[in-house]
């Protein structure tokens, strides 16, 4: 895992990649320090963290599209399947090697609360201050671990890029997708079934058949349909929950209310760890396929 972590780390940081990345994370955290600590002398780093979270960390697919796709690509991948180690450990050394340089700007950002704090007129709460910066490196790893899963699923970086910023969008606008759509148990179940579209198109991009993915997507329908006819009122108020369980960046505005959120921590490195395994899954069965 170390040799693997080596090389991504080297990799990114050698490359423009990784400095375009530091620097466009560094940008959008300055610009939102400047702005609510230093104009206005809001004494809550808190408040720049949380709104700095969905622009800054729309970058991470410049980070993440390479991660496996490259791999695919150039068929390099099949180096990393004769490496005397577990698939597990080349997904981790991937992985920890992204955090670390999404660290970077972040550890920069540790700066911030203690230069602003001779700024505010009523002093920052650092231990709030720098539990959302914790947050938001959690929030950050998240998002490149989901990200680093879609980058198995293709072979282009285009792609895996753009599938990546579409699913960040999508996480951030829950709230405006709730507004527009209608309710009732029936809206529900086309929910269920659009997901279940979903996981059989996944499966196909994992294991490349369609009998597979066919066998998926049908079963989770008539599940779902067979559901809905014996006992409809379960659907009620099911797709607010779908939707509202993939919502990442609401948690972390609970540090706005002056509160050390670990619940909100929690659940970032649940995610982290759900979507590595999801990627050590994909990435092996790439293997026997």
């Amino acid at each position: 895992m170390n040799a693997v972590f080596r090389k991504e780390f080297r990799s990114g940081m050698c490359g423009m990649t990784g400095m375009i990345f530091i620097a466009y994370v560094l940008l959008f955290l300055g610009l939102n320090t400047v702005y609510v600590n230093y104009n206005y002398g809001v004494g809550s780093f808190e408040i720049v963290m949380v709104s700095a979270a969905f622009l800054s960390l729309l970058a991470v697919p410049l980070l993440t599209m390479r991660s496996f796709s490259e791999e695919r690509h150039n068929k390099t991948d099949q180096l990393l399947y004769s490496l005397p180690i577990g698939t597990g450990k080349i997904v981790l050394g991937k992985f920890f090697a992204m955090a670390a340089i999404f660290a970077i700007p972040t550890l920069v950002a540790c700066i911030y609360p203690l230069i602003a704090s001779t700024y505010s007129s009523g002093g920052i709460n650092l231990a709030i201050g720098y539990g959302a910066i914790l947050a938001y490196y959690l929030l950050g790893c998240a998002i490149i671990a989901i990200c680093m899963f879609l980058s198995t699923l293709t072979e282009s970086q285009v792609i895996a890029a753009i599938i990546s910023i579409g699913a960040i969008l999508l996480m951030y606008f829950t709230n405006i997708i709730l507004s527009v759509l209608p309710s009732g148990a029936w809206v529900s179940l086309a929910a269920v079934i659009i997901l279940a579209l979903v996981i059989a198109g996944i499966c196909f991009a994992a294991t490349k058949s369609a009998v597979i993915s066919g066998i998926c997507a049908a079963v989770l329908i008539i599940a779902a349909v067979i559901v809905y006819i014996i006992n409809a009122s379960l659907f009620e108020g099911l797709i607010e929950t779908i939707i509202g369980s993939i919502e990442i960046f609401k948690p972390i505005e609970s540090f706005t209310l002056g509160t050390f959120d670990i619940a909100c921590l929690f659940r970032y490195l649940s995610i982290c760890v759900l979507f590595i395994f999801f990627t050590v899954q994909s990435f092996e069965k790439r293997r026997w396929n």
